[in-house]
Protein backbone atom coordinates (compact mmCIF):
# COMPACT_ATOMS: atom_id res chain seq x y z
CA UNK A 1 0.00 0.00 0.00
CA UNK A 2 1.91 3.62 -0.93
CA UNK A 3 0.90 6.49 1.01
CA UNK A 4 -0.92 9.08 -0.84
CA UNK A 5 -1.47 13.08 0.62
CA UNK A 6 -5.27 13.22 1.92
CA UNK A 7 -6.57 16.78 3.50
CA UNK A 8 -3.13 17.63 3.92
CA UNK A 9 -1.00 14.67 5.25
CA UNK A 10 0.66 11.07 3.72
CA UNK A 11 -2.34 8.93 5.21
CA UNK A 12 -2.99 4.84 3.73
CA UNK A 13 -6.10 4.84 2.43
CA UNK A 14 -8.60 1.66 2.90
CA UNK A 15 -11.71 1.09 1.02
CA UNK A 16 -14.85 -1.10 1.69
CA UNK A 17 -18.29 -1.32 0.14
CA UNK A 18 -18.91 0.44 3.71
CA UNK A 19 -16.23 2.48 4.65
CA UNK A 20 -13.52 4.66 3.08
CA UNK A 21 -11.37 5.66 5.22
CA UNK A 22 -7.51 7.34 5.47
CA UNK A 23 -4.97 6.73 7.74
CA UNK A 24 -2.11 9.14 8.83
CA UNK A 25 1.06 7.82 8.55
CA UNK A 26 1.81 10.32 11.18
CA UNK A 27 -0.39 9.64 14.61
CA UNK A 28 -2.36 6.68 12.95
CA UNK A 29 -5.39 9.20 13.00
CA UNK A 30 -8.75 8.27 11.01
CA UNK A 31 -9.76 11.04 9.23
CA UNK A 32 -11.77 11.22 7.01
CA UNK A 33 -13.84 8.22 6.80
CA UNK A 34 -16.98 7.90 4.69
CA UNK A 35 -19.66 5.96 5.86
CA UNK A 36 -21.91 4.17 3.52
CA UNK A 37 -25.45 4.51 4.73
CA UNK A 38 -28.72 2.45 2.58
CA UNK A 39 -30.32 4.07 0.12
CA UNK A 40 -26.49 5.09 -1.72
CA UNK A 41 -26.02 8.03 0.71
CA UNK A 42 -22.80 8.59 2.46
CA UNK A 43 -22.25 10.64 5.61
CA UNK A 44 -18.61 11.84 6.98
CA UNK A 45 -18.93 12.62 10.63
CA UNK A 46 -15.06 12.92 11.71
CA UNK A 47 -13.46 16.20 11.98
CA UNK A 48 -10.50 17.66 10.69
CA UNK A 49 -8.65 20.33 11.75
CA UNK A 50 -9.14 23.97 9.87
CA UNK A 51 -5.29 24.58 9.77
CA UNK A 52 -4.05 21.24 7.76
CA UNK A 53 -3.77 23.42 4.46
CA UNK A 54 -1.78 26.20 5.69
CA UNK A 55 1.98 26.98 4.57
CA UNK A 56 3.82 23.82 5.29
CA UNK A 57 6.10 25.78 8.03
CA UNK A 58 3.61 27.12 9.90
CA UNK A 59 2.08 23.78 10.49
CA UNK A 60 5.72 22.08 10.69
CA UNK A 61 5.92 24.56 13.41
CA UNK A 62 2.92 24.09 15.62
CA UNK A 63 3.57 22.41 19.07
CA UNK A 64 2.59 19.98 20.33
CA UNK A 65 3.21 17.89 17.86
CA UNK A 66 -0.58 16.12 18.45
CA UNK A 67 -1.85 19.58 16.91
CA UNK A 68 0.65 18.82 13.76
CA UNK A 69 -1.84 16.24 11.93
CA UNK A 70 -4.74 16.65 14.45
CA UNK A 71 -8.23 14.75 12.87
CA UNK A 72 -10.64 11.90 13.64
CA UNK A 73 -9.71 8.69 15.80
CA UNK A 74 -6.40 8.38 17.13
CA UNK A 75 -5.18 6.19 20.56
CA UNK A 76 -3.19 8.17 22.88
CA UNK A 77 -0.80 7.14 25.78
CA UNK A 78 -0.15 8.61 27.52
CA UNK A 79 -3.53 10.15 27.24
CA UNK A 80 -2.88 14.12 28.48
CA UNK A 81 -0.73 17.22 28.68
CA UNK A 82 1.11 16.90 32.28
CA UNK A 83 3.42 13.39 31.31
CA UNK A 84 7.02 14.23 32.60
CA UNK A 85 7.26 11.11 35.70
CA UNK A 86 9.97 9.60 36.82
CA UNK A 87 12.79 10.84 34.28
CA UNK A 88 10.30 9.73 31.39
CA UNK A 89 8.72 13.12 28.88
CA UNK A 90 6.52 12.29 27.30
CA UNK A 91 4.87 14.37 24.53
CA UNK A 92 1.08 15.62 25.21
CA UNK A 93 -1.26 12.39 24.73
CA UNK A 94 2.11 10.51 23.74
CA UNK A 95 4.27 9.95 21.16
CA UNK A 96 1.90 7.81 19.09
CA UNK A 97 -0.02 11.14 18.17
CA UNK A 98 2.65 13.39 16.62
CA UNK A 99 5.67 10.45 14.98
CA UNK A 100 5.46 8.42 11.91
CA UNK A 101 4.36 5.30 12.26
CA UNK A 102 5.02 1.80 10.29
CA UNK A 103 2.63 -0.14 8.46
CA UNK A 104 2.53 -3.93 9.03
CA UNK A 105 0.01 -5.81 7.49
CA UNK A 106 -2.57 -4.58 4.90
CA UNK A 107 -6.04 -6.48 4.20
CA UNK A 108 -8.74 -6.40 2.58
CA UNK A 109 -10.85 -4.64 5.04
CA UNK A 110 -7.93 -2.57 7.02
CA UNK A 111 -4.60 -2.56 7.97
CA UNK A 112 -2.28 -2.78 11.29
CA UNK A 113 0.33 -0.41 11.59
CA UNK A 114 2.81 0.48 14.81
CA UNK A 115 5.16 2.92 16.47
CA UNK A 116 8.28 2.38 18.93
CA UNK A 117 8.76 4.54 21.59
CA UNK A 118 11.93 6.95 22.51
CA UNK A 119 10.37 8.16 25.46
CA UNK A 120 10.89 4.62 26.94
CA UNK A 121 10.67 1.25 25.23
CA UNK A 122 7.43 0.87 24.77
CA UNK A 123 5.56 -0.43 21.50
CA UNK A 124 1.85 0.07 20.03
CA UNK A 125 0.52 -2.03 17.37
CA UNK A 126 -2.66 -0.18 16.03
CA UNK A 127 -5.35 -3.01 14.01
CA UNK A 128 -7.89 -1.84 12.46
CA UNK A 129 -10.62 -3.43 10.87
CA UNK A 130 -13.56 -1.48 8.55
CA UNK A 131 -16.89 -3.03 8.27
CA UNK A 132 -17.46 -5.28 4.53
CA UNK A 133 -21.34 -4.88 4.13
CA UNK A 134 -22.08 -2.42 7.36
CA UNK A 135 -20.19 0.59 8.08
CA UNK A 136 -18.34 0.67 11.24
CA UNK A 137 -14.69 0.56 12.49
CA UNK A 138 -13.48 -1.80 14.95
CA UNK A 139 -10.02 -0.38 16.38
CA UNK A 140 -7.43 -3.11 18.72
CA UNK A 141 -4.13 -1.73 20.14
CA UNK A 142 -1.93 -4.41 21.52
CA UNK A 143 0.54 -2.56 24.16
CA UNK A 144 4.11 -4.01 25.02
CA UNK A 145 7.01 -3.23 26.51
CA UNK A 146 5.86 -0.44 28.43
CA UNK A 147 6.54 -0.49 32.03
CA UNK A 148 4.30 0.75 35.00
CA UNK A 149 1.47 3.13 35.38
CA UNK A 150 -0.32 5.14 31.89
CA UNK A 151 -3.17 7.16 31.08
CA UNK A 152 -4.59 5.96 27.68
CA UNK A 153 -7.67 6.09 25.82
CA UNK A 154 -8.94 6.57 21.83
CA UNK A 155 -9.64 10.36 21.08
CA UNK A 156 -12.84 10.37 18.61
CA UNK A 157 -13.35 13.77 17.38
CA UNK A 158 -16.05 14.62 15.28
CA UNK A 159 -16.40 18.00 13.27
CA UNK A 160 -19.14 20.53 14.95
CA UNK A 161 -19.52 22.75 12.46
CA UNK A 162 -21.81 25.84 12.73
CA UNK A 163 -25.24 24.57 13.37
CA UNK A 164 -26.02 24.95 16.76
CA UNK A 165 -26.45 21.67 18.57
CA UNK A 166 -26.24 19.80 15.38
CA UNK A 167 -25.11 16.66 17.49
CA UNK A 168 -27.09 15.12 20.70
CA UNK A 169 -25.35 12.80 22.93
CA UNK A 170 -26.81 10.37 24.44
CA UNK A 171 -24.52 8.01 26.80
CA UNK A 172 -24.67 4.50 28.88
CA UNK A 173 -25.50 5.83 32.49
CA UNK A 174 -23.37 6.55 34.72
CA UNK A 175 -21.83 6.64 38.37
CA UNK A 176 -20.02 9.71 38.12
CA UNK A 177 -19.45 13.16 36.08
CA UNK A 178 -17.18 15.69 36.90
CA UNK A 179 -16.01 19.10 34.73
CA UNK A 180 -11.87 19.48 34.39
CA UNK A 181 -10.52 20.69 38.02
CA UNK A 182 -7.47 22.52 35.75
CA UNK A 183 -9.81 25.06 34.03
CA UNK A 184 -9.71 27.68 36.29
CA UNK A 185 -8.97 30.48 34.89
CA UNK A 186 -11.80 31.73 32.36
CA UNK A 187 -9.03 33.60 30.12
CA UNK A 188 -5.55 31.18 31.20
CA UNK A 189 -3.45 30.57 27.84
CA UNK A 190 -5.87 32.56 25.59
CA UNK A 191 -8.37 29.88 26.46
CA UNK A 192 -12.39 30.54 27.56
CA UNK A 193 -14.25 27.91 29.60
CA UNK A 194 -17.39 27.98 30.60
CA UNK A 195 -18.05 25.16 32.77
CA UNK A 196 -17.57 25.45 36.86
CA UNK A 197 -13.75 24.23 37.03
CA UNK A 198 -14.09 20.36 39.39
CA UNK A 199 -17.88 20.44 39.36
CA UNK A 200 -19.46 16.99 39.86
CA UNK A 201 -22.95 16.49 38.01
CA UNK A 202 -25.31 13.37 37.19
CA UNK A 203 -26.69 14.88 33.92
CA UNK A 204 -25.12 15.87 31.02
CA UNK A 205 -28.34 18.68 30.48
CA UNK A 206 -27.50 20.43 33.72
CA UNK A 207 -23.80 20.68 34.29
CA UNK A 208 -22.91 24.04 36.25
CA UNK A 209 -21.64 26.89 35.26
CA UNK A 210 -19.04 29.78 35.99
CA UNK A 211 -21.72 32.06 36.08
CA UNK A 212 -25.29 33.21 38.04
CA UNK A 213 -27.03 33.08 34.95
CA UNK A 214 -27.33 30.68 33.77
CA UNK A 215 -26.15 28.81 36.59
CA UNK A 216 -26.41 25.26 34.21
CA UNK A 217 -25.59 24.07 30.88
CA UNK A 218 -26.81 21.83 28.48
CA UNK A 219 -23.72 19.84 27.59
CA UNK A 220 -25.87 16.93 25.39
CA UNK A 221 -26.21 19.31 22.45
CA UNK A 222 -23.26 20.30 20.48
CA UNK A 223 -22.00 23.45 19.22
CA UNK A 224 -23.17 25.17 22.24
CA UNK A 225 -21.64 27.83 24.05
CA UNK A 226 -19.70 29.77 21.17
CA UNK A 227 -16.74 31.10 22.39
CA UNK A 228 -15.99 28.76 24.82
CA UNK A 229 -13.92 25.32 25.37
CA UNK A 230 -14.97 22.85 28.19
CA UNK A 231 -13.64 19.58 29.38
CA UNK A 232 -15.81 17.24 31.20
CA UNK A 233 -15.60 13.56 32.14
CA UNK A 234 -18.19 10.64 32.81
CA UNK A 235 -17.02 7.49 34.69
CA UNK A 236 -18.38 4.11 35.38
CA UNK A 237 -17.42 1.07 38.29
CA UNK A 238 -16.98 -1.62 35.79
CA UNK A 239 -15.09 -5.31 36.91
CA UNK A 240 -13.50 -7.50 34.12
CA UNK A 241 -15.52 -10.67 36.33
CA UNK A 242 -18.77 -8.69 35.16
CA UNK A 243 -19.95 -10.34 31.87
CA UNK A 244 -19.70 -8.81 28.70
CA UNK A 245 -23.03 -7.28 28.41
CA UNK A 246 -22.62 -5.39 31.83
CA UNK A 247 -19.12 -4.04 30.89
CA UNK A 248 -20.06 -2.58 27.41
CA UNK A 249 -21.25 0.85 27.51
CA UNK A 250 -21.78 3.32 24.67
CA UNK A 251 -21.83 6.75 23.95
CA UNK A 252 -23.97 8.44 20.42
CA UNK A 253 -24.05 11.40 18.67
CA UNK A 254 -27.09 11.92 16.78
CA UNK A 255 -27.30 14.29 13.26
CA UNK A 256 -31.30 14.48 12.68
CA UNK A 257 -30.29 16.77 9.68
CA UNK A 258 -28.79 14.19 8.14
CA UNK A 259 -30.20 11.35 9.70
CA UNK A 260 -27.80 9.30 11.56
CA UNK A 261 -26.42 8.56 14.48
CA UNK A 262 -22.89 7.77 15.06
CA UNK A 263 -21.65 5.37 18.10
CA UNK A 264 -18.95 4.05 20.13
CA UNK A 265 -18.86 1.44 22.19
CA UNK A 266 -16.08 -0.02 24.88
CA UNK A 267 -15.52 -2.12 27.73
CA UNK A 268 -15.81 0.03 30.68
CA UNK A 269 -13.63 -2.48 33.01
CA UNK A 270 -11.01 -1.46 30.41
CA UNK A 271 -11.16 2.40 29.96
CA UNK A 272 -13.90 3.19 32.49
CA UNK A 273 -13.89 7.26 31.57
CA UNK A 274 -15.60 8.96 28.53
CA UNK A 275 -14.39 12.40 28.48
CA UNK A 276 -15.98 15.26 26.65
CA UNK A 277 -13.58 17.72 24.52
CA UNK A 278 -15.98 20.50 23.52
CA UNK A 279 -14.21 23.20 22.06
CA UNK A 280 -15.88 26.03 20.37
CA UNK A 281 -13.80 28.34 19.11
CA UNK A 282 -12.63 29.11 22.73
CA UNK A 283 -9.08 28.93 22.45
CA UNK A 284 -7.16 31.91 20.77
CA UNK A 285 -3.62 31.00 20.59
CA UNK A 286 -2.49 29.38 17.62
CA UNK A 287 -2.97 27.18 15.57
CA UNK A 288 -6.43 27.68 16.87
CA UNK A 289 -7.44 31.11 16.50
CA UNK A 290 -10.82 30.88 17.60
CA UNK A 291 -11.50 29.30 14.57
CA UNK A 292 -12.00 25.61 15.76
CA UNK A 293 -15.53 23.56 16.06
CA UNK A 294 -15.23 19.84 17.30
CA UNK A 295 -16.19 18.07 19.72
CA UNK A 296 -13.84 14.78 21.11
CA UNK A 297 -15.64 11.96 22.34
CA UNK A 298 -13.14 10.31 24.32
CA UNK A 299 -12.89 6.59 25.25
CA UNK A 300 -10.06 6.71 28.43
CA UNK A 301 -8.71 5.38 31.35
CA UNK A 302 -7.74 8.88 32.60
CA UNK A 303 -7.86 11.58 35.06
CA UNK A 304 -10.55 13.99 32.47
CA UNK A 305 -7.19 15.10 30.25
CA UNK A 306 -4.09 15.70 32.63
CA UNK A 307 -1.92 13.40 31.98
CA UNK A 308 0.51 10.66 33.44
CA UNK A 309 1.19 12.86 36.61
CA UNK A 310 -1.97 13.40 37.86
CA UNK A 311 -3.71 10.18 36.58
CA UNK A 312 -1.75 7.94 38.34
CA UNK A 313 -1.47 9.46 41.40
CA UNK A 314 -4.83 9.73 44.04
CA UNK A 315 -7.52 12.08 42.42
CA UNK A 316 -10.48 12.87 42.35
CA UNK A 317 -11.91 9.97 40.47
CA UNK A 318 -9.55 7.16 41.90
CA UNK A 319 -11.00 8.23 45.15
CA UNK A 320 -14.41 6.95 43.79
CA UNK A 321 -12.78 3.70 43.34
CA UNK A 322 -12.34 4.40 39.88
CA UNK A 323 -9.17 3.71 37.84
CA UNK A 324 -7.53 6.40 35.88
CA UNK A 325 -4.45 4.76 35.07
CA UNK A 326 -3.60 1.06 33.92
CA UNK A 327 -0.41 -0.84 35.04
CA UNK A 328 1.43 -2.00 31.94
CA UNK A 329 3.41 -4.73 32.25
CA UNK A 330 6.58 -5.71 29.97
CA UNK A 331 6.10 -8.92 29.79
CA UNK A 332 2.22 -9.27 28.81
CA UNK A 333 0.84 -7.55 26.18
CA UNK A 334 -2.59 -5.44 27.03
CA UNK A 335 -5.05 -5.31 24.10
CA UNK A 336 -7.40 -1.97 24.15
CA UNK A 337 -10.59 -1.89 21.52
CA UNK A 338 -13.73 0.07 20.62
CA UNK A 339 -15.68 -0.17 17.71
CA UNK A 340 -17.67 2.64 16.21
CA UNK A 341 -19.73 3.46 13.52
CA UNK A 342 -23.11 4.80 12.30
CA UNK A 343 -26.59 3.71 11.79
CA UNK A 344 -29.51 5.46 9.85
CA UNK A 345 -32.19 6.93 12.02
CA UNK A 346 -35.61 5.20 12.31
CA UNK A 347 -38.24 6.32 9.53
CA UNK A 348 -41.19 5.90 11.73
CA UNK A 349 -41.16 9.47 12.72
CA UNK A 350 -40.39 8.85 16.62
CA UNK A 351 -39.38 11.78 18.12
CA UNK A 352 -37.63 12.31 20.18
CA UNK A 353 -35.03 9.44 19.28
CA UNK A 354 -34.08 7.90 23.10
CA UNK A 355 -31.23 5.45 22.83
CA UNK A 356 -32.37 3.53 26.26
CA UNK A 357 -30.36 0.55 26.38
CA UNK A 358 -27.65 -1.76 25.36
CA UNK A 359 -28.58 -5.91 24.19
CA UNK A 360 -26.44 -8.78 23.17
CA UNK A 361 -27.55 -11.52 20.97
CA UNK A 362 -28.07 -10.00 18.72
CA UNK A 363 -26.41 -6.86 19.99
CA UNK A 364 -29.00 -3.84 19.52
CA UNK A 365 -30.00 -0.25 21.00
CA UNK A 366 -33.26 -0.67 22.39
CA UNK A 367 -35.10 2.89 22.31
CA UNK A 368 -36.92 4.20 24.88
CA UNK A 369 -40.37 4.82 23.08
CA UNK A 370 -40.00 1.36 21.51
CA UNK A 371 -38.28 -0.36 19.17
CA UNK A 372 -34.52 -1.16 18.47
CA UNK A 373 -31.71 -0.58 16.57
CA UNK A 374 -29.35 -3.20 14.78
CA UNK A 375 -25.47 -3.23 15.84
CA UNK A 376 -23.71 -4.94 12.63
CA UNK A 377 -20.74 -4.49 14.31
CA UNK A 378 -18.61 -7.72 16.02
CA UNK A 379 -18.47 -6.00 19.63
CA UNK A 380 -18.00 -9.78 20.87
CA UNK A 381 -14.50 -8.84 19.96
CA UNK A 382 -14.21 -6.14 22.83
CA UNK A 383 -14.64 -9.29 25.11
Amino acid sequence: MTTQTIEGVPSWHCVTAAVDAAISVTGAMISPVRFSLPGGRTVAPFYLNPWRNDAANVVEAIEPPVLRTLRGDFFCLPFGGDNRVDGEDHQPHGEATGKPWTLIETRDDGLTCAINYTATSGRIERELRLGIDHPWILSTHRISRFSGKYPLGLHATLEGGAAEGRWEIQTAPFDLGMTDPGFIEPTANGEYSALEAGARFDSLERVPTRWKEPEFADCSRFPARHGFVDILGLYRRRTPEQSLAERLVWTVAINRAEGYLWYSIKDASVLPGTVFWMENGGRHGAPWSARNSCIGIEETCSFLASGRRESIAENAITREGIATSVALDPATPTVVSTVGGVLPLPTDGAVPLRVAGLLPEPWRFTLAGGGELAIPAPLDLLG
